[in-house]
């Protein structure tokens, strides 16, 4: 999906799988949102969990164990809660593009 971070930036809350470019849109554009990292995906069991957590950001989920009730009290939880994250840089993203590009 070519426009993703306009349905994310667009959505009362998201559930989403716990990928770093997703949870970072959705932290941008301060919505609500749960993440269910996959079970043995390392970044998205340590490096993405740290990140969110350095932000305030999005609740996490386990998938194995998270019945459609406990999914529902999240929800419930969450879209009532203003999505106070910490601010992401918007310069972030130059120096990081820079930094790519110095690569190629």
């Amino acid at each position: 999906m070519n426009d993703l971070y306009r349905h994310l930036a667009g959505c009362d809350l998201a559930v989403v799988q716990g990928g770093l470019a997703t949870t970072m849109e959705l932290v941008a554009a301060r919505r609500p949102f749960l993440y269910f990292p996959l079970g043995h995906h390392f970044e998205q069991q340590f490096h993405v969990p740290h990140r969110l957590a350095r932000y305030g950001a999005g609740r996490r989920m386990d998938y194995t164990s998270a019945t459609p009730e406990v999914i529902a009290a999240a929800i419930a939880a969450e879209i009532v809660q203003p999505a106070a994250y910490q601010p992401v840089n918007p310069a972030a993203v130059r120096t990081v593009g820079r930094q790519i590009a110095e690569l190629l």
